[in-house]
């Protein structure tokens, strides 16, 4: 992760809720909620970062170029180099070089930054890669693309981005800490009960997210259509998806 962190919560007083949840083998939900709450200031703070905003432009600037005849032509004009017949490994590669090079260039590498970059890198794959395997020509890639430019499928591309963004972000913190309740007699009796753990903490965070889809996907198509999404469109975008996302998780509290 980027050299800057997140900062340590686990001396705090809402930190050691989460450890006493833990010994009691309190389900993924309620730690999920009680770890947000005690990790919340940071989680707000990622609409101020950067690199986070960036990257959730560039996400909404992909599937758009996806619409433009010469779809290659398009993405270098985001800045992603692909080749002509661009694959779908293409895009994810030129996506992921050109946050690299954001990143490095502005001095904004963090880690709410990465997280975000691996969140985006993730979700696109899974929003295309059904359809786009190996053996389908650059026009179905594209096809695929551009139908998250709708503003149904921008909705579920968003709700997949945060619900990942978040699910590494709380695993940032938690993922420490539940190493050391697992084993008999602990809050997590063996390897397979800590995975089912993670498994169930996931499926949370994206269940959690679904309150995001009919705001996201009524902003990507009023701001397309109206004035066409700026980078400071997709900052004010990311501070209100991300306040949505964290009053789910702690039930407003």
């Amino acid at each position: 992760m980027g050299h800057i962190r997140l900062g340590d919560l686990y001396k705090t007083r809402r930190w050691l809720q989460v450890i006493a949840l833990l010994d009691e083998q309190a389900d993924p939900q309620t730690i999920a909620s009680k770890s947000m709450n005690a990790a919340e200031v940071g989680f707000l703070k990622a609409a101020n970062d950067a690199g986070f905003k960036y990257t959730v432009w560039l996400l909404t600037q992909v599937p758009l170029a996806a619409k433009e005849s010469n779809f290659s032509s398009a993405l270098k004009k985001l800045g992603l180099d692909v080749p002509k017949e661009a694959g779908l490994f293409d895009v994810l590669g030129a996506f992921t070089k050109h946050i690299d090079s954001y990143l490095q260039r502005n001095k904004a590498r963090t880690d709410i930054s990465e997280m975000a970059q691996l969140a985006a890198v993730e979700t696109l794959s899974m929003r295309c890669g059904k359809t786009c395997l190996f053996g389908v020509t650059p026009d179905v890639i594209q096809e695929s693309i551009k139908d998250l430019s709708t503003k149904k499928n921008f909705a579920l591309l968003a709700r997949d981005f945060f619900s990942r963004f978040t699910y590494r972000y709380l695993n940032y913190f938690l993922s420490r800490e539940v190493s050391k309740h697992v084993g008999p007699g602990l809050g997590i009796e063996n390897i397979d009960k800590h995975t089912s753990f993670n498994e169930a903490l996931e499926v949370h965070c994206k269940q959690s997210a679904v309150i995001l889809q009919t705001f996201a996907g009524g902003w990507f198509s009023k701001t397309v259509f109206e004035t066409g999404i700026t980078q400071e469109d997709a900052g004010g975008f990311t501070a209100v998806a991300l306040k949505k996302l964290s009053s789910e998780l702690t039930g407003g509290t």
